[in-house]
């Protein structure tokens, strides 16, 4: 057993809660692990003092002036407005985004006409990269994905 779940059994075993094969698994931990033995009498003392500790009573009608008080409290309502204030922000956060794409797809296609895009995509034909080494990891690239008939 490890000390992790030992320690997890210090209540139940002081509580004599725990039975069979765990209590003579932790008894048989305890007895080898000085630190788990440690703790087992460190909270055996501190039951002992909780045993022995004075008891006080409560003033007599203390339940019922408790009670009448949580009765003069006044009720909460329910209330939309968190999540009005949710969903406006979740909308204000689309809109921003929303607005953010359409912008950047009018710049982009402001600044490059449909012509010089074909331009661009044209440049970029496999011909061009002809000129690469015969033994360069782009020229392998391409002789592993270039279509043949």
């Amino acid at each position: 057993m490890r000390c992790s779940r030992a320690q997890k059994y210090l209540s139940p075993y002081l509580d004599g809660e725990l039975e069979g094969d765990e209590r003579a698994l932790f008894e048989e931990h305890v007895r080898e692990c000085p630190g788990c033995a440690r703790l087992l009498e460190q909270t055996r003392c501190l039951g002992g003092l909780f045993q022995r500790s004075e008891r006080f009573q409560a003033p007599p009608g203390f339940s019922a002036q408790v009670m009448e008080r949580i009765a003069r409290q006044p009720g909460r309502l329910f209330s939309l407005r968190p999540f009005l204030v949710r969903f406006a922000e979740t909308c204000a956060v689309t809109l921003a985004i929303a607005l953010g794409v359409m912008s950047g797809s009018v710049l982009v296609t402001g600044m490059i006409p449909h012509q010089q895009g074909s331009a661009v995509i044209a440049g970029l034909s496999v011909e061009s990269f002809d000129i690469l080494p015969h033994d360069s990891l782009a020229k392998t690239y391409l002789a592993l994905t270039e279509e043949r008939p």
